[in-house]
C-alpha cells in the first residue's frame, strides 16, 4: 500500500487514500451526531440521532436524519466555501425536509448551510436562497424554531417545504 517513488519519497496508494478519506468523513459524521445528541439532550427534545449507514448502499440518502432535516456532512483538507454539488446532493436527499449541509475544512470551524426559511419560518421555502451559519449558531436556530417546525409539519402533512408561499 505504501511505496517509494524514484526520488525516494513515500507514496501512499490510491486505495489507502480512499480509506483515509472515508475514515475522515465517518469521524466527522460521528462528531456531528454526538454534538446533535448533546444538543437534543440539553434542550429536552427527546430526540437521538445516528449516522445513516444506508447512504453507502442507496443513492440520495443523507448522512444524518433528524426530525425535519436531512443532513449531509463534508470534511475536506482545503477550502473556504462549500461546493455547489454538495448543496445539490443534500437537497436531493431531503425529500420534503429541510436540507442542512454541515461542512468544514482542516483547522476551520464547522459551518452549516440551510435555506433562509429554516432560519425564519415565515419566509417562503426556496432551496436557492441560503445562509451559512457557524454550527453553534445553527443549533440556536434549531432551538428557537423547533416548535415552529413541529407546527409546520402538522399543518402540511409531513413536508416542511410546502409551508407558506410568499
Amino acid at each position: 500500500m505504501e511505496s517509494k517513488d524514484k526520488s525516494g519519497k513515500r507514496q501512499v496508494s490510491k486505495e489507502l487514500k480512499m480509506i483515509n478519506v472515508r475514515t475522515k468523513g465517518a469521524t466527522f459524521e460521528r462528531q456531528i451526531v454526538n454534538s446533535l445528541n448533546h444538543f437534543f439532550y440539553e434542550n429536552g427534545l427527546g430526540v437521538r440521532c445516528k449516522r445513516n449507514l444506508e447512504q453507502y448502499q442507496a443513492k440520495e440518502q443523507c448522512d444524518i436524519d433528524i426530525p425535519f432535516h436531512a443532513i449531509e456532512c463534508k470534511s475536506y483538507k482545503e477550502g473556504n466555501w462549500y461546493r455547489p454539488e454538495w448543496w445539490r446532493q443534500v437537497v436531493k436527499s431531503a425529500n420534503g425536509r429541510i436540507p442542512a449541509l454541515v461542512y468544514k475544512f482542516n483547522r476551520t470551524p464547522v459551518k452549516v448551510c440551510v435555506p433562509l426559511a429554516a432560519i425564519n419560518t415565515d419566509w417562503h421555502f426556496d432551496v436557492d436562497q441560503t445562509a451559512v451559519l457557524m454550527f453553534d449558531e445553527w443549533l440556536k436556530v434549531l432551538q428557537r424554531n423547533w416548535q415552529s417546525y413541529i407546527n409546520q409539519e402538522a399543518s402540511t402533512s409531513g413536508s416542511i417545504r410546502s409551508h407558506k408561499a410568499a
